[in-house]
């Protein structure tokens, strides 16, 4: 059975071009279209995109975008502080959720990115981050820990061992004295 031919939007496809946002593959495949086809339209057309900024230029040399290595509780620290942002952020979206619904309902006129955006602020989208976020979290505790796992379950053995149910028992003790 062949395949339906479905309508491009030529219009939207323009104005993301235009924009620079997203390159052009990824507006191929938001559209599915190749992105030959609209390379092709853009230069018929004499579309012109809009200014990238420097640091979306795939051209820059690689070195001049990384920085150097920090040591790992300075990342451990700037992860969980990551990972409290994020987490507000969650908590804005949970909060405001009914009121960006109807501002996408709203706003957004192509059905397909209506429901991208839709899917983006789900239940289970953010159950989904929520998880991630804590696992990332539990992550940056376990690495800013002063010592591995190994030498972490050695000393709660010894601790539990110490005393207790499990402790090592002492002499019995006699509950009468005779000596008298």
């Amino acid at each position: 059975m062949a395949k339906e031919n479905k309508p491009i939007d030529w219009d939207g496809i323009e104005k993301d071009y235009r924009a620079g946002v997203l390159s052009v593959r990824d507006i191929a495949r938001w559209y599915s279209v190749s992105h030959t086809a609209i390379n092709k339209r853009a230069k018929a057309d004499k579309w012109t995109r809009a200014a990238q900024p420097k640091h979306l230029d795939r051209r820059e040399p690689v070195e001049r975008l990384t920085k150097p290595a920090e040591a790992p509780a300075d990342l451990s620290e700037k992860g969980k502080a990551l990972a409290g942002r994020m987490m507000d952020e969650l908590d804005a979206v949970t909060s405001l959720h009914g009121e960006l619904e109807d501002i996408i309902c709203a706003e957004e006129s192509d059905s397909r990115r209506r429901q991208a955006l839709l899917k983006a602020i789900s239940l289970g989208e953010r159950a989904k981050t929520l998880k991630d976020i804590s696992a990332t979290l539990k992550t940056f505790n376990e690495a800013a820990a002063p010592e591995g796992k190994k030498a972490q379950r050695q000393s709660n053995a010894e601790k539990a061992s110490s005393g207790g149910r499990f402790g090592v028992r002492s002499a019995p003790k006699l509950a009468v004295d005779n000596t008298k």
